[in-house]
């Protein structure tokens, strides 16, 4: 008989996996927010900013779609520690890099919102490339991918 041998996830494993998928979830409820109720988020907002905020092309919402599904899936992935885990934090990653540059570079946020309105851009870019860091770890340690025996059992 075949003796199954556990991997040794540690337990702040886990914990990095569910904060990530508590951190994707908000990110999720934020885009169905600005996609439902654009305009209630935008009421305490200059006309400037508001001004701003309407001329986003329909494509970054696209791009925003894609990176925070990714997000959530990449922490689903997590876990279930699954081999696509870094791909989909990958792809939330240069999502979330489309996004933030169009918005606040290109698309002139930075003059509208103020050096204020980079901080949390720059928390979503740092926490997204640390997901994608985090799963590369973890695959390095075969807590997620093919090697694993969560996926050997399947």
């Amino acid at each position: 008989m075949k003796q199954e041998t556990k991997s040794a996830v540690p337990l702040w494993y886990w914990v990095i996996a569910a904060v990530a998928l508590l951190w994707n979830l908000l990110g999720c409820a934020f885009f169905g927010m600005e996609l439902f109720a654009q305009e209630a988020l935008m009421e305490s907002m200059t006309e400037d900013q508001k001004a701003w905020a309407r001329s986003m092309p329909v494509w970054i919402y696209f791009v925003y779609g894609l990176a925070v599904t990714t997000g959530v899936a990449g922490s689903v992935g997590l876990l279930m520690r699954n081999g696509w885990t870094t791909w989909m934090f990958a792809i939330c990653f240069v999502a979330v890099i489309v996004q933030m540059v169009y918005t606040m570079i290109i698309g002139g946020g930075l003059q509208v919102m103020g050096p204020s309105g980079a901080v949390m851009p720059s928390l979503v870019i740092v926490i997204a490339g640390l997901l994608l860091w985090f799963s590369w770890f973890a695959r390095s340690r075969s807590w997620i991918g093919e090697n694993n025996p969560a996926a050997e059992r399947k």
